[in-house]
């Protein structure tokens, strides 16, 4: 009997190891780790990368709100995963959220169009953005994207409207609105977002930007 309990404390000693340096892990994770997880994360979410449909202009315009395939692990890490749909229910965008120990958001997002990739290290109430593996900038906790020095203001997301769309602007242009996701109505097929004047491929890109981490918040 005393030799069971000897062997109980043991393993849960053990496990209580495990358990704490599985957390001091995925605590504040330096760069390599980021790189190594963002790699797992490519690779877990290409199944459903590939099934996409291919990217243009139609589907941005045709791009809603419903989330398919979405999944949810909790654990020392919290992993989130889902892919956004046309209106027409067709697999537009897939995304990976990955939550680090924190008590701040500190986190990790991937998200997926055929053509191109948008990667987010949150941190707080700022996120960085690399799209296609190049560094854009920042967006702070209003809805604005900046350069990396914070000179120069890219694009923004008016928040403080009460409307049922966040106008959208590109480089001092109008581009179109996001669905207010705290006031639009649910319904079914409801689109994510609207267009009013025609965007350069750059001027989509920075449209996608910061359009893509709202629309994920919502779903993470």
């Amino acid at each position: 009997m005393a030799a069971l309990f000897l062997l109980l404390i043991v393993g849960l000693g053990v496990a209580g190891l495990f358990l704490g340096l599985n957390i001091l892990k995925n605590y504040k994770p330096g760069r390599k780790r980021i790189q190594a997880d963002l790699k797992e994360i490519k690779a877990e979410l290409q199944p459903l990368v590939s099934e996409l449909v291919p990217w243009n202009k139609e589907e941005l315009e045709q791009l809603s709100l419903n989330v398919i395939n979405k999944t949810k692990k909790k654990g020392v890490v919290y992993n989130a995963k889902g892919v956004f749909t046309s209106i027409y229910h067709e697999p537009l965008i897939a995304w990976y959220y990955r939550k680090y120990v924190s008590s701040k958001e500190d986190s990790l997002l991937y998200v997926r169009t055929s053509n191109h990739e948008f990667v987010y290290r949150i941190k707080g109430d700022e996120a960085e953005v690399l799209i296609d593996d190049q560094f854009i900038g920042k967006i702070d906790k209003d809805g604005k994207l900046y350069d990396y020095k914070k000179k120069n203001l890219l694009a923004q997301i008016n928040k403080g409207t009460e409307q049922l769309a966040l106008p959208v602007v590109v480089k001092e242009k109008p581009v179109g609105a996001l669905a207010n996701l705290e006031k639009a109505p649910k319904k079914v097929n409801q689109r994510a977002m609207e267009l009013v004047a025609d965007m350069q491929p750059e001027e989509e890109n920075l449209f996608l930007a910061l359009s893509l981490l709202e629309l994920v918040k919502v779903h993470k």
